[in-house]
């Protein structure tokens, strides 16, 4: 008899893509090397290979990593957790596109040295040029900010794309792709799926001379600006929750601009300004302002222990990643977060939160891209796997039939033989059939396997995890909410938070 008991292989499912107030590294501390002698200094930075170490003479010393003590690589590998272990630039004052800005093309299709985008209707020469100074202007601008990041068109592209259409054209697109808010009128908008910019000429202020339209340099090109940031961040724009890119956008838009020149150093001004204009902010006090915790996602922390709250998982457990609804508030709410992780947080170090944050998710995409390189390759075998399998179970199929068979005539075989029938009125058996080999056993990697946790993976969970610990630094919800109201306070704007 043969044993036809085999369990028919199941299919692999498909793996899912959805898509203190003060700095540890400012301490002077006791360092100790591997063979235990000690020097006194503070951290200015540190990588995978070495530290560079500020001494009480003022001098800098560079040493290897490895050559630290254990616990001294410990307090290191805590602080390169909440971005803290980073060497950024100074904010600067300002920064300016090159005063000459050579533009080439045309009449509908025009380049600058990083931009390239068409008009749908014939343009002056001064309006050339002016658009010229915003695209070129805000590239410096936020390639000037102190977060290291390397600023590059996406897809491998020569020049970052746009265009810039009549009001029926544009509000054309906006129909086919977003949903209407009312009392609410879209000003700009940026294609990540397209890599493309879209601004219509009445957001610019652009006036008709003659047969042509002219952007004067008085125009307000805040909303040209801030889409330009949101094309600028294209790479980052997939892994960061909406509330940051909004943020950065109206941050940069707010910041004093003129004639292709930013001047972070009249940001407080820039701010105000923006409050009263755009917001209709009427004196120094906002109000119905959300908790910048709510916004980060740190009020259901609370019950969370602070060992768990430090980590990926705990983090994640509080993020609300993109609760955004698109209101002019929310708006509003993401510009002064924004503003206060730039200039209030560390104001002895303007800018670093931010940079610090943008680096952590800039290596988190780096491990997210190995994480979709691997499940792309997990995919093609998983779809073979299943091949394999779908092929085992037709073999199993067949087999348990023909072992059915086989059985049948074994025990035809035993009664006919022990009624004494003669041996060419017996059955012939055959030969037995040969069960099928089962496809190898397939198994899910580590790495995806973790960051499933049973469910779709979650890249911008994933990237949050990791990033959002530089804005944090394991202050409580209700430390950052205080923080950032007193800090306001300071700079004469009173922030009164939604009950």
């Amino acid at each position: 008899m043969i044993d036809t008991r085999y369990i028919q292989f199941a299919l692999v499912f498909t793996v899912m893509i959805s898509c203190t107030s003060g700095s540890e590294r400012e301490a002077v501390r006791s360092w100790t090397s591997s063979d235990g002698k000690q020097i006194t200094a503070s951290l200015i930075s540190a990588d995978s290979r070495e530290v560079i170490l500020k001494l009480e003479s003022g001098r800098e010393a560079r040493v290897l990593l490895s050559r630290l003590s254990e616990p001294d690589r410990a307090f290191l590998e805590s602080l390169r957790e909440k971005g803290q272990t980073f060497a950024f630039k100074v904010l600067p004052d300002e920064t300016s596109a090159p005063r000459e800005i050579a533009v080439e093309g045309g009449p509908r299709i025009f380049r600058t040295p990083h931009f390239e985008f068409d008009t749908d209707q014939e343009v002056s020469h001064a309006f050339i040029s002016e658009a010229a100074r915003v695209y070129e202007g805000t590239f410096y601008a936020l390639d000037g900010l102190p977060h290291g990041l390397v600023l590059k068109p996406p897809g491998g592209s020569e020049f970052y794309r746009g265009k810039l259409m009549g009001d029926q054209a544009f509000n054309e697109v906006v129909s086919e792709v977003m949903p209407s808010l009312p009392g609410q009128r879209v000003v700009g908008l940026y294609m990540t799926n397209r890599q493309e910019l879209l601004v219509p000429f009445s957001s610019l202020g652009a006036k008709v001379m003659g047969s042509r339209l002219t952007l004067r340099k008085s125009s307000d090109t805040t909303t040209l600006i801030h889409e330009i940031v949101h094309q600028l961040m294209h790479d980052w724009l997939p892994l960061v929750p909406t509330w940051f890119a909004e943020g950065m956008s109206e941050y940069v838009a707010s910041v004093p601009y003129q004639n292709g020149r930013f001047e972070f150093r009249n940001s407080e001004r820039g701010l105000k300004g923006r409050l009263e204009g755009q917001y209709g902010v009427a004196g120094a006090t906002v109000t119905g302002v959300r908790r910048p915790s709510a916004i980060l996602g740190l009020e259901a922390l609370g019950s969370i222990s602070s060992e768990t709250r430090r980590t990926p998982e705990g983090i994640l457990a509080g993020v609300a990643l993109d609760a955004w609804g698109g209101t002019i508030r929310e708006y509003r709410d993401a510009m002064l977060l924004i503003y206060y992780f730039m200039h209030l947080d560390l104001p002895e170090r303007a800018g670093a939160p931010i940079g610090a944050y943008l680096r952590l998710v800039d290596l988190a995409k780096e491990e997210t891209g190995l994480l979709e390189v691997e499940v792309i390759e997990f995919e093609k075998k998983r779809i073979a796997y299943n091949e394999q399998v779908k092929h085992f179970n037709q073999l199993l199929d067949q087999f348990r039939e023909e072992a059915e068979g086989y059985n049948e005539r074994v025990i035809l075989y035993n009664d006919q033989v022990k009624l004494g029938l003669p041996e060419n009125e017996i059955v012939v058996v055959g030969i037995a059939p040969t069960a099928p080999v089962p496809p190898e056993e397939f198994e899910m990697p580590e790495a995806i396997r973790k960051a499933q946790s049973g469910g779709a993976i979650d890249l911008v969970g994933l990237v949050q995890g990791k990033a959002l610990p530089a804005l944090i630094r394991d202050r409580s919800a209700a430390s950052i909410d205080a923080s950032m109201r007193e800090a306001f306070a300071g700079i004469g704007i009173e922030i009164k938070y939604e009950l």
